[in-house]
């Protein structure tokens, strides 16, 4: 199971996060991730099972449905990554991302989508290592960034917003 920290600066408040993959065979794959807000107690949990499809055209590629417990809502979604090395050790490259979810009750899809440019740097310092992340996301229509070291993750975007996430 993998916990975490997590605290967003515009929420100002502390969530207690927790995701488990239950593997159901070699391409289906149940996804539940659980949170507890420290601020004001309240829990929520999201569960997904998808599908793998096409692993070696694509780094990824899932299909399935979703629920969320906080919206009440069951969604379908598809998301698909594809990784293009640079060099060849493979530590510096682009990483194509796209998706869509549908929601059936209101009848409306959202798409999103992602171009990043990654470097990792290993042994930065004795026992840390680093992953510097730029990325443009064309829906939204803003540049972001992700500094990841070790267990700490902090990201932001162009229009201040920002999130800092602690593996434990």
């Amino acid at each position: 199971m993998e916990t975490s920290l997590r605290f967003r600066g515009d929420e100002r408040q502390l969530r207690l996060h927790a995701k488990e993959n239950f593997l159901l065979d070699s391409s289906f794959c149940l996804q539940v991730h659980g949170y507890l807000n420290t601020h004001n107690g309240r829990a929520g949990c999201i569960a997904q099972l998808k599908r793998k499809f096409l692993p070696e055209l694509l780094t990824s590629l899932d299909v399935g449905a979703r629920y969320d417990t906080d919206h009440k809502e069951f969604t379908y979604d598809v998301r698909g990554k594809k990784t293009l090395p640079l060099t060849d050790n493979g530590l510096l490259s682009v990483d194509l991302k796209g998706g869509f979810n549908f929601n059936p009750r209101l009848k409306l899809g959202k798409a999103r989508g992602a171009i990043e440019l990654s470097y990792k740097v290993f042994n930065f310092t004795e026992d840390q290592d680093l992953k510097l992340k730029i990325g443009y996301d064309p829906f939204k229509q803003k540049p972001y960034l992700q500094l990841r070291e070790n267990n700490w993750t902090f990201n932001a975007d162009i229009n201040g917003a920002w999130n800092i996430i602690y593996d434990l």
